[in-house]
């Protein structure tokens, strides 16, 4: 039997981070220990896409991913994640000998049996889904995909909570990145592919994860979902500030993955003051530069600094 990589593919602010720490409780099931990003992240795919120069078309907003600064600082982020795992992986100076055999190391590592990965950046950039399809193909490993999948409604009121992102704009992001994951199923097999919705997984935790352990062909355990709570679930309905509509191109995809029309509605509200909403939107701003800045300026500096030869 074939190690197994499984990746989850998801929009951010979906539960992936709750649905990791929960799933990585079964005790055949590893994820890396080390990641220069947030929630053990390994962002490998997209930073492999920044690394090889993939076309612009290929990312999200036809504009190369910027998380990294540049091609080099990609490079860095990557030999960092790999390093943190394997002190004694010897770098190549090839890039794409970088990419494959530093993947392929951390697999190697991790999979005894089963490797878990998740990167909730990678669905957005067609580029990263590619370059990661094209290493599926492999013959070391079994590779499977997991889709996590959230009503948008609260997914854009999460995003709104955390960096008051502008749920209007955002909805179509978030469209975007499931017409990739629909896409990548009809491409990998739906054997290779299984589908969890975040509202099932907080309502049946238990039999949602024994589903997707008999989906990895591991043994059913017990423990996993006992660390789920529902507090989150209907908190956009409730807020009389929160006014988003989804535009119906948007509803569609949604609809897709089994969500009803009265799933998604919203019932008219007041929405927020002017006062109010420029208050967020500069509280938002501030919070994503920050973040920003670190992510972007400062630790790459230091990774550049830090694995100068």
């Amino acid at each position: 039997m074939k190690p197994v990589v499984v990746i989850l593919l998801s929009d951010k602010r979906s539960g992936s981070t709750m649905f990791e720490n929960e799933l990585c409780k079964h005790p055949d099931i590893n994820h890396v220990t080390y990641s220069p990003h947030s929630y053990r992240e390994t962002h490998h795919w997209l930073k492999a896409a920044c690394i090889l120069n993939m076309p612009r078309p290929l990312f999200y907003g036809n504009r190369a991913y910027g998380g990294y600064v540049s091609r080099k600082g990609a490079r860095q982020y990557m030999i960092d994640c790999i390093r943190g795992n394997i002190p004694d992986f010897e770098i190549p100076d090839d890039d794409e000998t970088l990419i494959l055999e530093g993947w392929n190391a951390l697999c190697r590592k991790f999979a005894k049996p089963v490797f878990f990965e998740k990167s909730p950046q990678h669905p957005h950039h067609w580029a990263a889904l590619d370059l990661m399809m094209k290493w599926a193909e492999t013959d070391e490993f079994d590779v499977q995909f997991i889709a996590l999948v959230r009503n948008p409604m609260a997914v854009m009121y999460s995003a709104l909570e955390l960096f008051s992102t502008d749920p209007v704009q955002r909805q179509f992001g978030w469209a975007h990145c499931y017409r990739n994951i629909l896409a990548m199923k009809e491409m990998v097999g739906h054997s290779r592919f299984h589908l969890v919705r975040y509202e099932d997984l907080i309502v049946r935790p238990k039999q949602v994860f024994g589903e997707v352990c008999e989906f990895l062909g591991l043994n059913r355990c017990e423990t996993l979902g006992e660390n789920v709570h529902r507090d989150s679930v209907a908190k956009w309905i409730n807020d009389p500030a929160y006014a988003l509509q989804l535009h119906d191109s948007v509803s569609r995809v949604a609809m897709h993955f089994g969500y009803t029309k009265e799933d998604l509605y919203n019932p008219p509200k007041p929405g927020l003051s002017a006062k109010e909403r420029i208050r967020r939107q500069v509280k938002g701003a501030l919070k994503l530069a920050k973040a920003r800045l670190v992510d972007r300026f400062i630790k790459p500096l230091i990774l550049i600094i830090m694995h100068r030869k």
